[in-house]
């Protein structure tokens, strides 16, 4: 996380972003003398680093083998400490299989116990608080897997960007050392769109199907993201309202003794028992949905971390045939800056509460909060409203907490696709200088839908991420405490406290997982053609500068 009073002296930081690529390392190559088969050999398997400049304002973003990506400074700009390389760890480990596995068997464990012991109160107590402790914990990783996620990419785009500029300075240089206008080595119309090399089929924006989990996960991502999805979640929820309307035991009561529920206090409506079936029913989605996103967006990134390798592979074997050419391993690439976004001050301030969700402080405060309560479990017996405290605080914080969610991803989405975009078009306009002919296909745009049920959920996506919902989410939350405060934290204050926020969070995960759906597709696609793309540039220099070549002295 860096210095503590860096951090806070300047919250919501978003810095500006300085990066530059590393020159080639040309001993990785010749090592394997002039083979014209670099990529195709197992030998060539670049492990991307940063340059290793001493500028500290440059951002150092290193790609592992098995397309993890470092970063030395974290999405605030400070330098990583034990923290937040800590906490990287744990996303990881959040978003890994054997996790949702292990919840998985949680809620089967808990299911069976229910059924032997006749769902006892209590038993519905544990899973609402260990949901809900579970939901504040995964909101802390879920918010830095998606900041850092942001900031990753955004040096990836840098470092493609800062060869790409060099590739531009040398190809269309078209002079050699004589001064005399260089002789092109092969016609541009002869390198046939490295269609040799592309299969237009795969920039689709498909997962690759590689097993019956891969099967089920991109089923369930498709069901539970839909506006059906919601549709049904709502329906279910007033079919909840109105059971709440028939008095409790009612059906035991005879109808010709005319008592009335006001008459008769086991027939009570909208009773705690009620809310409790709500509460423990979405306590059990909230629990599914959120181990399910964090595991979602992780086998995503194991995706994009493959197809980046190869990126990488092409992109540094262009810059060896160029600089092996030009007989220069000196020069470095220019420095890219990605400039911070304007911000409003609500924004600001929306940004300062994510960067406490998502870094140690926020841990830090979790922690003391826990702390406090088992503290105060002895004075208060243990008993119901004990178990129930936790629950409150963690549903309150964790309603805030999906609107803090879902009003960054949007914004921070948009930012990653501008910096895609960007890299996109400088791509074009070089291929247009060289006279090089790129399908449509591989323009990284995804194909437009506008059918009724997209454009519904896109409206509502809308709604849901505006600075304005989470101003509307202050205000719910202090309303709910002026209640449960007038009830004086009774049990049938904390239910009313906990049910609808409960409610609003599960809804905000079926939002923010079909927003990953979309974001995620849009993401595969710029990759995919982005491959595309430098597999057409590295066919063209291949055959500009064939490897054979002796050295220019």
């Amino acid at each position: 996380m860096g210095k503590f009073a860096e951090f806070l002296g300047n919250p919501g930081a978003r810095p500006d972003v300085h990066h530059r690529a590393p020159i080639a390392d040309h001993s990785r190559y010749e090592e394997l003398g002039d083979s014209n088969d670099y990529k195709n050999d197992d030998m060539v398997r670049v492990v991307s680093n940063s340059d290793a400049s001493t500028d500290d304002e440059l951002c150092d973003m290193n790609l592992a083998a098995n397309g993890e990506i470092f970063t030395s400074k974290g999405f605030t700009g400070l330098k990583k400490g034990f923290t937040d390389k800590s906490l990287d760890f744990l996303v990881r480990v959040a978003g890994s299989q054997i996790v949702f596995f292990i919840i998985w068997v949680i809620v089967i464990i808990w299911i069976v116990i229910g059924i032997v012991y006749n769902a006892p109160f209590n038993w519905q107590v544990v899973m609402q608080d260990g949901q809900s402790i579970q939901s504040y914990v995964w909101d802390t990783l879920l918010m830095r897997q998606q900041l850092m996620s942001t900031h990753e990419q955004i040096l990836i785009c840098g470092r493609l960007r800062s060869r790409l500029a060099s590739f531009r300075d040398y190809l269309t240089r078209g002079f050699s050392k004589e001064g005399k206008k260089e002789e092109c080595i092969v016609e541009a119309n002869e390198v046939d769109s490295a269609g040799e090399h592309v299969d237009l089929s795969m920039v689709t924006g498909e997962l690759p199907v590689e097993n019956w989990y891969d099967r089920l996960s991109n089923l369930a991502s498709e069901c539970m993201g839909s506006i059906t999805a919601m549709i049904i979640f709502w329906l279910g929820i007033f079919v909840w309202i109105g059971c709440g309307a028939i008095p409790k035991d009612a059906g035991n009561t005879p109808p010709y003794t005319g008592e009335t529920s006001g008459s008769n206090p086991k027939l009570k409506k909208f009773s705690d028992d009620w809310q409790m079936y709500i509460n423990t029913a979405v306590a059990v989605s909230i629990l599914i949905c959120s181990t399910f996103l964090q595991n979602l967006r992780a086998r995503h990134d194991d995706f994009i971390g493959k197809f980046l390798i190869k990126i990488f592979d092409m992109d540094e074997q262009i810059d060896y045939y160029i600089r092996r050419h030009f007989n220069d391993f000196h020069t470095p690439h220019p420095i890219i800056t990605v400039t911070e976004k304007k911000r409003s001050t609500a924004r600001k301030m929306i940004d300062w509460y994510a960067d406490i969700i998502g870094t140690g402080i926020g841990v830090a405060i979790g922690v003391a909060v826990f702390a406090t309560w088992i503290g105060i479990g002895s004075p208060l017996k243990w008993n119901d409203n004990w178990w129930l405290i936790i629950g409150t605080y963690t549903g309150l914080v964790g309603f805030l907490d999906g609107f803090i969610l879902r009003e960054v991803y949007f914004r921070i989405v948009s930012h990653e696709e501008e910096n895609y975009a960007e890299l996109a078009k400088e791509d074009l306009e070089l291929f247009q200088e060289l006279g090089l002919d790129c399908p449509e296909e591989f323009n990284g745009k995804a194909p437009e839908r506008n059918s009724l049920s997209y454009r519904i959920s896109q409206y509502i996506n809308r709604i849901c991420s505006t600075q304005w919902s989470v101003l509307v989410s202050i205000i719910i939350i202090i309303a709910l405490i002026c209640i449960a405060s007038g009830l004086r934290w009774s049990t049938t204050g904390q239910l009313i406290a906990n049910t609808p926020t409960m409610i609003i969070e599960e809804f905000f995960l079926l939002v923010l997982l079909q927003a990953h759906n979309w974001a995620d597709r849009q993401r595969r696609v710029e990759v995919t053609s982005l491959f595309a793309r430098r597999s057409i540039l590295l066919s063209y220099v291949q055959k500009r500068y064939p490897a054979n070549l002796a050295l220019k002295n």
